[in-house]
């Protein structure tokens, strides 16, 4: 009898430590959407842009204009002008062109503003595109211009809430350097530089999400900004690890495709400047041109070199929102926007 009951026992043991096996197999082979659904935005995107129609990769490039294609500028903002910087009598004239120059940044504002609303329009424009494959831009831009604008003034509100945040920190170290303790201020920003950095990571995951799962619950519920979140948080909640590994899976592709564009864009640029750096040294060589006349072949220059660079971008723009898409699709297939 005992030895039965060991037996017993021991199959149950078995049993439920076979069980516990079954579920750790099952869960390990779930499908990880994040690396599944590559193979489908690459051949979708192959599809759409090949063979190549001109017509599409221009109307792509205005998009990947406004959307984001991973163009940059350089960053001057690290220089500080001191009074010697200036010519002589512009700093005592300063008081009388100050209205000039305060028009100006209201002018330079309006313009941002004006450009993040139209690129918020256009994150909804094209996803359209992609989901009724017809790559037209007014018709879709007209009807999307709404739900562009409640877009918009969700990102500027995280904008100026970061920008809030910021300023106020700053001024606290100010504030610390007013009452004596300046040494400590450097030392402060020291230790909240990684405090910084991943509050800037959180607000960009955050700015992600709204535009690859968010902007297409949207469209497909109909619905604004805030109740597109809300509808996402479930959806996060009930795959919380696909959704971490598509983060993850995400802002690592997208660094390789940025290095890999950035070289692509440099040897356009540098093979297009061949010939104007061409001409230059035949001006200079023969005419003795001076310095304006070969500042003035820029502007040819970057007529060509702007859209070359556009056009370079719509490869990778193109997949990462195919990418986007196909794996809120797998995450939660109600809101499955992409044909077969």
């Amino acid at each position: 009898m005992p030895l039965s009951r060991d037996v017993e026992a021991g199959s149950l043991k078995e049993g439920f430590n076979g069980r516990n096996a079954l579920f750790f197999v099952t869960d390990m082979a779930e499908e990880m959407y994040a690396f599944s659904r590559l193979e489908g935005a690459l051949q979708r995107t192959k599809n759409l842009l090949w063979p190549i129609q001109w017509g599409v990769w221009l109307r792509l490039a205005v998009i990947a204009l406004f959307v984001g294609g991973g163009a940059s500028f350089p960053n001057t903002s690290q220089y500080s002008f001191g009074e010697g910087d200036l010519p002589p009598g512009v700093a005592e004239s300063l008081p009388e062109i100050a209205p000039l120059i305060v028009a100006f940044i209201i002018v330079v504002l309006a313009i941002a503003l004006l450009w993040m609303l139209v690129g918020a329009a256009m994150q909804f424009v094209f996803v359209d595109m992609l989901r009724t494959g017809d790559i037209h831009l007014g018709r879709f831009f007209r009807e999307r211009l709404g739900k562009g604008a409640r877009l918009f003034l969700f990102q500027l509100g995280l904008t100026l809430i970061l920008i809030v945040a910021l300023m106020v920190f700053i001024l606290m170290l100010v504030g610390f350097g007013g009452s004596g303790i300046g040494v400590a201020a450097p030392l402060m920003i020291l230790a909240f530089i990684p405090v910084i950095l991943i509050a800037a990571l959180l607000f960009g995951i955050v700015f992600l999400l709204t535009t690859d799962f968010v902007v297409p619950i949207m469209i497909r519920e109909d619905c604004g900004v805030i109740e597109g979140w809300r509808r996402l948080i479930r959806v996060i909640s009930a795959h919380l690890w696909q959704t971490v590994v598509y983060v993850i899976a995400r802002l690592v592709l997208g660094l390789i495709a940025a290095i890999v564009q950035a070289i692509l864009v440099i040897i356009a640029l540098v093979v297009i400047a061949i010939p104007f750096v061409l001409v230059g040294i035949v001006l200079l060589a023969t005419l003795q041109a001076n310095y304006v006349l070969l500042l003035a072949l820029l502007i040819p220059y970057l007529i060509i070199a702007i859209p070359v660079a556009l056009l370079l971008s719509v490869p990778f723009v193109t997949f990462f929102r195919y990418y986007g898409l196909l794996v809120l699709e797998g995450l939660a297939p109600d809101y499955r926007l992409l044909p077969e």
